[in-house]
């Protein structure tokens, strides 16, 4: 009689378990289907110098020119150099998760690898979130070398990263908990 709730709950917490680490594991056991010809995708957070500066950086150490995405708010400066842009997001969570809903958007074949150029105080919580957001898709987002992040970052990586399983379980980011903050990203965004 004990038993079956004790089986129950081992399920349960085996599923959970399973359920959290969907995006590390996919990536290993159902990657993205190699094609050398294939180039990877290079994704700019904001148009700022430094993080272009970035992404020239990230672009010529890559065997292939990659395809760019520059994810940034309509209010922001455009980039000297015309490059595909979509212009979401307000903050990091919701510009991975614009860049999630875009790649499930485009046609096959996907990038071989996802690459995230961002200023360097901002790679660790960036290439984690897109880990999240990208990985149950099996795609594989490259490990960008960055310094460690500082207190104040790592907050917010864990705040983001909760935001993120939120989205993954339900499709909201848990913005509406906090509409005061967001309206006011939104306002300086533009959107």
């Amino acid at each position: 009689m004990r038993q079956k709730p004790l089986v129950a709950v081992s399920v349960l917490l085996t599923a959970s378990g399973l359920w959290l680490s969907w995006p590390w594991l996919a990536p290993l056991l159902f990657p993205v289907p190699a094609a050398p010809d294939r180039p990877d995708l290079l994704v700019v957070l904001d148009g700022a110098p430094s993080r272009l500066a970035q992404a020239e950086r990230l672009a010529a150490a890559l065997p292939l020119p990659p395809q760019r995405l520059l994810i940034r708010c309509p209010s922001s400066t455009p980039p000297p150099q015309p490059q595909p842009e979509l212009l979401q997001g307000y903050d990091t969570t919701t510009q991975i998760t614009a860049l999630a809903d875009w790649l499930r958007a485009q046609p096959a074949p996907s990038p071989r690898r996802v690459w995230i150029a961002t200023d360097p105080d901002h790679t660790a919580r960036a290439v984690l979130l897109a880990r999240l957001a990208l990985g149950g898709r099996g795609l594989a987002v490259a490990p960008a070398p960055s310094p460690p992040p500082s207190t104040a970052e790592r907050r917010k990586l864990l705040r983001d990263a909760l935001r993120l399983t939120l989205w993954r379980a339900t499709g909201s980011t848990g913005a509406w908990l906090v509409p005061e903050q967001v309206a006011r990203k939104r306002k300086a965004c533009g959107i």
